[in-house]
């Protein structure tokens, strides 16, 4: 029967490769700032299972499987949890365009350097080698706080992003994104109280079923359909650059010039070229573009002028 476990796990994994692949596929051919972040967040989320699955698999068959083993697998593995909380804020505060997004990804992402440094400190773990058994301090407490704050942040974020997305052609992937976070969270209000009532954890045989692992699953299925029935939107036409939409969204002559050459799938190095201007120019145009309409890529930028067609 354990064998059999692993081998689910490890059709799970293969699963999550081939959906992170699919997506990272699309994330190169549109340049799309939205989804090479989803990439590095999906990414976490397997090394998160990855991380589950060998916590078990070492602890059924590695003879000597000791509690510094556990000490240290259990450690990455909340650092990581807790990386993945941080990188669905960075994600769903890109996503809703929100004007400090840097500003409070950057606080969280410090955060999180400080939680990492508590969790391999006394306040928060201290080993007992000779009992097999480590003790949780006031450290581990302050942890669980936190990421339970931090998630259900991440989860009302999502909910904007969704609302966002309701009218266009991402609402699917983000609908799913926030299920798949859901399950999660629930996850984490059902253990919350009884987290902060363990204060020691003995090295015992990990023989439990991975529940995480079936939304894992149907997630990574749904990654995959969706991407492989996705398309970028189709090239347009310059002169749907009307008057309207550059004096909406305060556009100059240059950076109309720019969209223009975007909107034809011409590369920055050409624009440069064609426009007698430095790459470097064209990347401070492209800047001020993105800011002015509200977009961070040159796939949503095409999005955006197609929708005002």
């Amino acid at each position: 029967m354990e064998d059999i476990q692993i081998a689910y796990y490890f059709g799970v994994i293969l699963i999550g490769f081939a959906a992170l692949a699919v997506a990272g596929v699309w994330a190169v051919k549109t340049q799309d700032a939205s989804l090479r972040n989803f990439c590095i967040l999906y990414t976490a989320f397997t090394f998160v299972l990855i991380l589950s699955v060998l916590m078990k698999y070492f602890s059924l068959n590695v003879e000597g499987y000791s509690v510094r083993s556990l000490y240290f697998f259990s450690g990455v593995y909340q650092t990581v949890n807790y990386g993945v909380i941080v990188g669905s804020i960075h994600y769903f505060l890109g996503f809703n365009q929100t004007p400090s997004r840097k500003r409070i990804a950057a606080i969280f992402g410090f955060t999180i350097l400080i939680f990492i440094a508590l969790i391999f400190s006394p306040l928060s773990t201290r080993l007992d080698e000779a009992q097999n058994i480590i003790h949780l301090g006031i450290g581990f407490q302050a942890l669980t706080i936190w990421y339970q704050l931090s998630f259900t942040y991440a989860i009302f974020l999502g909910f904007s992003a969704l609302r966002q997305a309701w009218n266009t052609d991402k609402r699917s992937f983000m609908l799913g994104l926030l299920i798949f976070a859901l399950f999660g969270y629930i996850e984490t209000l059902l253990t919350f109280s009884q987290n902060l009532r363990t204060f020691n954890i003995s090295l015992t045989v990990e023989n439990g079923f991975l529940f995480s692992s079936i939304p894992y699953t149907l997630y990574g299925i749904f990654v995959i359909y969706y991407f492989l029935n996705f398309s970028p939107p189709t090239p347009v036409e310059a002169d749907v650059l009307s008057e309207s939409f550059l004096s909406a969204y305060g556009i100059t002559d240059r950076e109309r010039e720019i969209i223009e050459k975007v909107i034809e799938g011409k590369s920055n190095a050409t624009i440069a070229n064609e426009l007698f201007i430095s790459l470097a120019t064209v990347k401070t145009h492209l800047h001020n573009i993105y800011k002015k309409i509200g977009v961070e890529s040159r796939f949503d930028l095409l999005a955006k002028v197609r929708s005002r067609k």
